[in-house]
């Protein structure tokens, strides 16, 4: 399979799934670093770090339907490096990446038979994505998982915890209790004090934050701005509400607040009936 493979940088290689040792093992012969997460832990994934290569297993994708097959690759693509490769291990007849993808951003290669799959090799874009600009961001904050948030929060060391979710969500899959709400459109408005919509809880620049999306993705763009803004001790939380509520903490009921004073519909903005 080697042989019929164009050349490509893997010396370090991520392996998303449980199956397909042998091919991984011809794929990552040479790699300096090799990191393999099982299909329990691929979609949720967020890694410090990015790789050469990123290969999705085949159990993976094995009777997914295109929303379970989106986040498995959006899950794989936000670690690979600009101008790396992904290879994708598949059913002939299996649709590999679904909906969403440009052409211009991933390159197929070309599809190689195996004994018991297709291996479809692709190559990642050279443009700037909304994975280098997570990367970028998180560069300069801190990022907590679900555990460590609940224990600043029982501490109560002074962390300020923001959930930048819509009202929808919030409403559908509760919120972390003590959490201010602070939806995503407004929160750089709500914390800079060069505006005269300061939310009352800014006390200081040294503040400990912590910003809370769905997912973890939104939260690390958020803070970054914020840190831009002069605030020191910022962090998100890896995995967002989601990955709070997975791992059995709890969730309350929000009380539907809303922050921003004077509001705008209060100055005569007129209803859309």
């Amino acid at each position: 399979m080697t042989d019929q493979l164009p050349q490509f940088a893997r010396s370090s290689v991520l392996h998303l799934g449980d199956d397909d040792l042998a091919v991984i093992e011809v794929l990552t012969v040479n790699a300096d670093h090799v990191a393999n997460v099982g299909a329990n832990d691929a979609i949720m994934l967020q890694l410090e770090r990015r790789f050469d290569l990123v290969i999705v297993g085949t159990q993976l994708l094995a009777r997914s339907d295109d929303g379970h097959r989106r986040a498995l690759m959006h899950a794989a693509m936000q670690h690979v490096e600009r101008a790396g490769h992904l290879a994708v291990l598949h059913d002939a007849q299996q649709p590999v990446l679904g909906d969403g993808f440009w052409a211009n951003d991933l390159h197929l290669l070309g599809s190689y038979p195996l004994t018991k799959a297709t291996l479809s090799l692709y190559r990642r874009g050279d443009r700037t994505t909304v994975h280098d600009l997570l990367f970028e961001a998180r560069a300069t904050i801190a990022r907590v998982s679900p555990h460590s948030l609940a224990t600043r929060m029982q501490a109560a060391d002074g962390t300020l915890v923001l959930d930048t979710r819509t009202h929808t969500d919030r409403e559908r899959f509760g919120v972390i209790p003590g959490a201010v709400h602070v939806p995503r459109t407004v929160v750089e408005w709500h914390f800079d004090p060069a505006n005269g919509y300061l939310h009352p809880a800014m006390r200081s620049f040294d503040q400990p934050l912590v910003l809370v999306c769905n997912g973890g993705y939104s939260s690390s763009l958020a803070a970054a701005n914020l840190v831009r803004l002069s605030f020191t001790n910022v962090a998100d939380l890896i995995g967002g509400h989601t990955a709070w509520a997975a791992a059995g903490l709890p969730v309350a009921r929000p009380d539907h607040s809303h922050l921003d004073s004077p509001s705008f519909d209060e100055r005569g903005i007129t209803e859309v009936q």
